[in-house]
């Protein structure tokens, strides 16, 4: 419509010129002087040759003038600005038929931190699992996500770099001051170019594509700034174990807490198993969906209290008020940490092969 739009002035920048030429200078002298007689020009005391030459003039000032737009609009180089004009319309046109896709947002990404320098398995992410790197099958079940647009490996080592490049793999580099994989994502989160952003381990080989979209579903569906996952705990030894973060959750399903130490804490029980009968308790899956907005606050935010007793990263947030939607799932995480972690994840690997 728009492009028709501009044709049609267009072409009559050159027509109307035209006819309003083609009526004073085809005009007979006859017809001069009828038009002259009654005209307010005689009575001012202009002659009817004067009379002549003036509406003569106006029309070879209009054959001027349509000549100008024809070269203008059709044989001279467009200058910058009307070319401008021009590619905005056209840009115009192409926004209004397109699809509207996620309104109009950048989507959402999985991002990978990822760093060589691990105090307890130095080296992880390139150790081999069942003859692929940690890190090509963490990449490898991320990219089978439906929602996520992008997939980016974040990290500071050059080692990690160069093999993201050898698998086909988006890397970001980053600097080595980032102490967390929130802080790595909030240094690339303009280059990573997306509105949400997933954190998922450099050491979850076993990650799950479907909980990667459960999450982006959260904040899509109910515009959530932080999304988080929990699986049930079934297990006393699970429950008592500080290395499993329990996640505390309030009436409304949104995480109120997260710690290493068995909370709600059941006064007057001392037999851990007993207490899962009576509370759920909940795991928490350290994968992560944060928004722009929550990042931007993460970044203003100093360390809490809470974050270096309990060294949990996530703190930060629920010190500062801000609180985590849960997606619940039964996926189970197969981290590593340690070279004892990769032989059991080489025998979990087994299990699902056979």
């Amino acid at each position: 419509m728009l492009n028709v739009l501009y044709t049609i002035l267009e072409v009559a920048y050159v027509v109307l010129p035209l006819f309003v030429a083609a009526i004073f200078l085809l005009r007979s002298s006859e017809t001069y002087a009828d038009k002259y007689s009654s005209s307010k020009f005689k009575g001012m005391g202009m002659s009817l040759s004067a009379y002549k030459i003036f509406y003569r003039s106006v029309g070879l000032f209009c054959v001027a003038l349509a000549c100008f737009a024809v070269y203008k609009n059709y044989i001279a180089e467009p200058d910058d600005e009307m070319e401008d004009a021009r590619r905005f319309w056209e840009d115009v046109k192409k926004s209004q038929s397109a699809p509207i896709q996620g309104a109009m947002l950048l989507g959402a990404a999985v991002a990978i931190p990822a760093r060589m320098g691990s105090t307890r398995f130095p080296g992880k992410p390139l150790a081999l699992l069942g003859g692929k790197a940690v890190l090509e099958r963490v990449y490898e079940n991320c990219k089978k996500s439906s929602r996520a647009e992008k997939v980016a490996i974040l990290t500071d080592s050059i080692e990690i770099l160069e093999f993201a490049d050898k698998i086909g793999a988006p890397a970001i580099m980053t600097s080595e001051k980032c102490r967390s994989g929130t802080e790595r994502i909030i240094e690339a989160f303009a280059k990573i170019d997306a509105d949400f952003v997933v954190n998922v381990q450099g050491d979850e080989p076993f990650i799950s594509p479907g909980l990667i979209d459960s999450i982006i579903e959260a904040h899509e569906s109910d515009g959530a700034d932080l999304v988080t996952a929990a699986s049930k705990i079934s297990d006393a030894a699970e429950l008592a174990n500080p290395n499993v973060v329990k996640v505390l959750r309030g009436g409304d399903g949104r995480a109120i807490y997260f710690s290493r130490s068995p909370l709600p804490y059941n006064r007057g029980e001392g037999d851990l198993s007993k207490w899962i009968s009576k509370c759920d308790y909940w795991r928490h899956i350290g994968i992560y969906g944060y928004s722009e907005k929550s990042l931007a606050r993460y970044a203003a935010l100093p360390p809490s209290k809470l974050e270096e007793c309990e060294m949990l990263e996530q703190l930060r947030f629920v010190a500062a008020g801000w609180k985590f939607d849960i997606v619940e799932t039964q996926y189970r995480s197969v981290g590593i940490d340690t070279p004892a972690d990769l032989e059991a994840a080489e025998e979990f690997l087994k299990g699902l092969n056979s």
